[in-house]
């Protein structure tokens, strides 16, 4: 979730004086009514983008890493340029793309690495004395759907690529 147009170059602010109306519009669709679970996820997920979607100043303002003053979804706000050179260094040896992972650091200093993939599992390295706990599986049940329509898609494709 993230209110920033095209590679996140520009932030957009709904034009509306607070978040109270937002939140409201948001809770007058009509799977709150019809007893859906949406109320539940928004219930979660607003209290954690209230402060984000309508905040004009830094770091809310630019997408970047959080050591460099900016916001990403990508690594924990608490994490510093050391941590990311390592999470790199970890999954080069690990032999995990970093394209496909997010980061996040515990309080302990564990970092906790999750990969976008249908496989779910869980390994813990130890790598250059920090502790890392790489899960995949992250995203795991809409890649697997993404995969069942790409495949009943494959009959109408005009050619191979």
């Amino acid at each position: 979730m993230s209110n920033y147009q095209s590679f996140g170059d520009i932030k957009f602010v709904p034009d509306l004086p607070s978040f109270e109306i937002f939140s409201r519009i948001l809770y007058s669709h009509p799977d709150i009514t019809k007893g859906g679970n949406l109320k539940s996820v928004l219930d979660q997920l607003l209290p954690q983008v209230d402060k984000e979607v309508f905040n004009r100043d830094k770091p809310y303002t630019q997408l970047n890493f959080p050591h460099e003053g900016g916001v990403t979804g990508y690594f924990s706000r608490n994490m510093t340029s050391e941590d990311l050179k390592l999470v790199k260094e970890v999954l080069m040896s690990e032999k995990v793309d970093i394209l496909n992972t997010r980061a996040f650091k515990k309080d302990n200093g564990e970092i906790v690495i999750t990969v976008g993939s249908i496989e779910q599992s869980t390994r813990k390295v130890e790598f250059a004395g920090h502790t890392f706990e790489i899960k995949f599986g992250e995203f795991a049940s809409y890649l697997k759907d993404i995969n069942y329509y790409l495949e009943r898609a494959l009959p109408y494709c005009a050619n191979e690529t």
